[in-house]
């Protein structure tokens, strides 16, 4: 279901062989009456907005006004204008009302000399008000558009250029009587020439304007115009300056308590105005709506598949949201739209229908699932709307750097268990590398680490919750502030408050994010700032008081709360012991998030590991540092914008102030999304564009190395320094120089393990090296200078000619004794294995000290089966060694 649903796609072939029958259900009850501009305004569609809304305001009867514009900050900027002009009407209003109190005191015009009620009587020719409308009306280009009403439920009732009249040069926000016709009355015998030319042509008047005329004509065939004239002319005599406009803004990010306020009853002589974004287009109705105005722009946020780059672009709506935006005009009665545009733009600029969702967005999450359902080829899939080749491959490549995906594109072991989760595949793969850490034994609390990394993951998938500098919440309490007091502010009050407002909310801003600044990561930010929250006992005020969105902050809890059941569901499931949790319960998540604390709680080792596990969600959002510049404000060093590579993008993104992470402007880090915006230049009338990182992460090299493996080169190893062998890991490591991404970054040098199927002999040959050198055995490093050769030498391949070098190795593969657990197991069977091989490493003089040494040898291995115990008990397995080697 939707309001503006593209029906061929789900009817089409590639669905169904034979097209299924369509039910259109119709909503709208009312004739709705649509207006096009004459031009169209390209750039100040806003101020364009501002002059029609008062235009209705002066000039057409009572009835609810619906502006649709773009954006947050647009909303602001024009209820804010309305504002200062319904403060100027009820000052005007209480002026005129304070003049007219004695009857000796004349309704005179703020222009000396000008009495308003010559002037009424001058334009007061009666029994012409119903078909003559005055010089305001006057000039209708009309374009009646044929439409089919079976085509689709978006018909309309009528369209046609239509404006109201006024001169757009004149200053909409002065009072009516400095217009033109005050400037007639201002010469000599003005007015009496007037009233003269007004007696004269009285006659002519009714015969003329009829024939002249044309009057739109609505749905049932009837004439609207001539009612709208009657009642507009009966507003201009009984009311000659117009009311208060109770002003309200309308978006998603508003908090419900202010969303609510559209439905409030609007008192006697006020005029609600409703300033919205599209999220009234469809979502509600709001009671009282008869005139809308449509700027004919949206604020769309497009995703670039090809980088991985999104932009909020103002762009035309389609046909089918322009019928839905008129449709609001007429949800309780007869309403009229006007477009603040040309049928010949709409005809031309406006597609048919609004991009469907799916190709708007990263379709990671459609792949995975299509992939987790056996659906090998994903190109095929009949999908209702037809995804771009290159959206699908982008996804491919995603999961390929999340692991997810192997060589072959199936599913890997990783790739299974996140497509358990009903999120983004990057969600899934930073909780569930946190999962797995836990199982390394860190000295960690895991209770309090899954509940941060939940929160984290929460904060990742919601809008920032840190009000920006711009916004404000004035929510029409200006307009209510003039109704009680009869009067407004001055436009210098007016301006002092405003700066004044702005100023508490940058500070209080700036306050709220130093105290729950991580500099590690924006996330973790967001993650402390929602643990606060779900702790205080007034949420409101709490958000009031630290500059964050209420709705964001309670809608990150909803989901911290709905994410943390799903690890516990999900860690239930056979198959997937690796990725389960084993750590408590729900309860001890929960009791471990709840548990007060006034700082920041966790530790060094905890916040790491939730880094690294965003950078292994994350891993092919990575970008280098390339500058990191500092300057002088208010008398302390604050970073500015820093430059940044980043490893998908050519050009230079940039690591926003406001971040939490920009003091520290770390190397290397991560993004959630790479936003690019506009800015205006030196000038102030040219903008340049700048990608701007949101979502922050810092991140270590090591961490790219091992999470971002199909991102980096690893064929470059060193033998300086030597290769080793990993006692805790039981592997054999080189040294390798990482090249990560498509600028070839070098990355410090970062041990490897060594493939054991391809490479063996090497991998024996650093075993039998690291055993030398007292890795394996530690006692074997005091005598190190006894040795005939070093061990070193064991690792030249000019080398294994000699006798003491073959024979080791040889044993070595023989016996596949290649790691220290392995040598272990040979020595609790047969303590004299390797005897001889490596006492021909030593010097004559030293074999009679050997039988020593190799007891020492014996017992240093088999105490670390002390750490590793087995069913056997180990002293009993020491003793019955050492008693052998006697």
């Amino acid at each position: 279901m939707s309001a503006t649903l593209r029906v061929q796609d789900f009817t089409s072939e590639r669905l169904f062989p034979s097209p299924p029958p369509v039910i259109e259900v119709p909503t709208r009850q009312f004739p709705v009456t649509v207006y096009f501009a004459k031009k169209t305004e390209i750039t100040d569609y806003i101020g364009a907005a501002y002059k029609k809304v008062l235009a209705i305001h002066k000039r057409l009867p009572p009835g609810g006004i619906l502006v649709f514009v773009t954006g947050q900050r647009e909303v602001e900027d024009l209820c804010r204008k309305l504002r200062k002009a319904s403060k100027e009407f009820v000052m005007k209003k209480v002026k005129g009302s304070a003049e007219s109190n004695g009857t000796a005191v004349p309704e005179t015009n703020p222009v000396e000399g000008v009495n308003i009620n010559e002037i009424n009587e001058a334009f007061d020719n009666t029994g012409n008000s119903a078909i003559q409308p005055t010089d305001r009306f006057s000039s209708y280009d009309e374009e009646e558009i044929d439409v089919d009403e079976n085509d689709s439920d978006f018909s309309y009732d009528s369209e046609y250029e239509s404006e109201l009249e006024f001169n757009d040069d004149d200053n909409v926000e002065q009072s009516e009587n400095q217009s033109n016709i005050v400037n007639v009355l201002r010469q000599e015998g003005g007015l009496a020439s007037l009233k003269a030319a007004f007696e004269k042509l009285s006659g002519k008047a009714l015969s003329s304007t009829s024939n002249e005329e044309q009057t739109p004509v609505n749905t049932e065939g009837g004439s609207d115009q001539p009612k709208v004239f009657r009642e507009s002319r009966a507003i201009e005599k009984s009311s000659p300056s117009p009311g208060a406009l109770f002003v309200l803004p309308l978006y998603a990010m508003l908090p419900a308590a202010a969303q609510l306020r559209v439905f409030e009853d609007v008192k006697d002589g006020q005029r609600l105005v409703v300033v919205a974004t599209n999220v009234a287009e469809t979502s509600l109705t709001i009671p009282g709506i008869k005139y809308v105005v449509d700027t004919g722009r949206e604020k769309v946020k497009n995703y670039n598949s090809s980088n991985g780059m999104e932009t909020y672009d103002i762009q035309w709506i389609s046909k089918a949201s322009a019928a839905q935006r008129a449709g609001r005009a007429g949800r309780t009665g007869p309403g009229h739209c006007y477009r603040l545009y040309s049928s010949a733009a709409f005809n031309n600029e406006c597609p048919e229908y609004s991009p469907a969702e799916v190709e708007k967005v990263p379709v990671h999450g459609v792949v995975l699932l299509l992939k987790s359902i056996h659906f090998k080829d994903v190109k095929k899939f009949p999908f209702p709307t037809s995804l771009k080749k290159d959206s699908l491959l982008e996804a491919e490549n995603c999961l390929k750097a999340l692991e997810a995906l192997d060589k072959n594109d199936e599913l890997t072991l990783l790739g299974k268990a996140m497509a358990l989760y009903p999120l983004s595949p990057r969600h899934s793969r930073m909780l569930l590398t946190v999962i797995k850490s836990t199982s390394h034994g860190h000295k960690c609390n895991p209770s309090l680490l899954l509940s941060y990394a939940v929160a984290a993951a929460a904060a990742l998938s919601l809008s920032n919750p840190f009000i920006m500098q711009y916004e404000g919440n004035e929510s029409g309490r200006d307009s209510e502030m003039c109704e009680k007091s009869g009067m407004g502010d001055t436009e210098k009050d007016t301006d002092k408050k405003e700066k004044s407002r702005r100023k508490k909310l940058k500070e209080t801003t700036k306050q709220a994010r130093e105290k729950f600044r991580v500099v590690t990561s924006d996330a973790l930010t967001a993650a402390y700032a929602l643990q606060c929250f779900e702790r205080s006992q007034k949420k409101v005020e709490f958000c009031d008081g630290n500059a964050l969105h209420f709705k964001t902050m309670e809608e990150m809890s909803k989901l911290r709360q709905q994410l943390l059941k799903l690890v516990f569901y999900h860690s239930s499931k056979a198959g997937f012991e690796e990725y389960s949790w084993i750590h408590g319960t729900l309860e001890d998540a929960e009791h471990a998030w709840r548990v007060s604390s006034e700082k920041y709680p966790l530790s060094v080792v905890e916040e790491r590991l939730v880094c690294q596990a965003i950078c292994a969600g994350w891993a092919d959002r990575v970008a280098k540092r390339i500058i990191a510049s500092f300057r002088a404000s208010d008398g302390e060093k604050r970073s500015s914008a820093v430059r940044y590579q980043s490893c998908v993008v050519k050009d230079t993104v940039f690591l926003h102030r406001l971040s939490s992470v920009s003091i520290v402007a770390p190397e290397f880090l991560v993004y959630n999304e790479l936003l690019e915006t506009k800015r205006p230049d030196k000038d102030g009338v040219t903008s340049s564009t700048r990608a701007y990182m949101h979502g922050v992460t810092s991140v270590e090299p090591a961490w790219l190395v091992e999470h971002a493996k199909s991102n980096c080169d690893l064929s470059r190893s060193v033998m300086d320094p030597r290769p080793f062998y990993d006692v805790q890991t039981n592997e054999v490591k080189e040294w390798v120089v990482p090249i990560f991404g498509r600028f070839d970054w070098e990355l410090p040098m970062h041990p490897l393990p060594i493939d054991k199927d391809k490479n063996y002999d090497h991998w024996v040959k650093v075993f039998a090296y690291t055993f030398l050198e007292g890795q394996v055995c530690p006692c074997l490093r005091s005598v190190r200078k006894y040795m005939s050769a070093s061990p070193e030498t064991i690792l030249k391949n000019e080398a294994l000619g000699q006798k003491r070098v073959g024979n080791l190795l040889s044993k070595l593969r023989r016996r596949r004794i290649d790691s220290a657990a392995m040598l272990r197991t040979v020595w609790e069977e047969n303590p004299k294995e390797l005897f001889s091989e490596i006492l021909d490493w030593f010097q004559q003089s030293f074999h009679n000290h050997f039988e020593e040494l190799w007891l020492q040898m014996l017992t240093e291995v088999l105490q670390e089966t002390q750490e590793h115990p087995r069913k056997t008990s180990t002293k009993k397995k020491k003793s019955k060694v050492i008693s052998k080697s006697h």
